[in-house]
């Protein structure tokens, strides 16, 4: 009976020490993505999307201040 206790206790405790990794992992992860924003590839794409529409004269960029 013990035994079989000790495995449970085992398992259990394996199993916290598998997910506190892939959270850690997980949060890393974010902690870099929000500090270096990184773009994705649906934002990368939309992102050439525009450059190439202004490069072609589609659109005009914005600029805040009146260009010199």
């Amino acid at each position: 009976m013990l035994d079989r206790l000790g495995e449970a206790v085992s398992v259990v405790l394996g199993a916290l020490a598998i997910a506190y990794l892939v959270y850690e992992i997980d949060r890393r992860k974010r902690r870099l993505r929000d500090l270096f924003h990184v773009l994705d590839g649906t934002e990368a794409d939309i992102s050439a999307d525009l450059l190439n529409m202004v490069e072609s004269g589609e659109l005009k960029p914005f600029f805040r201040e009146t260009p010199a």
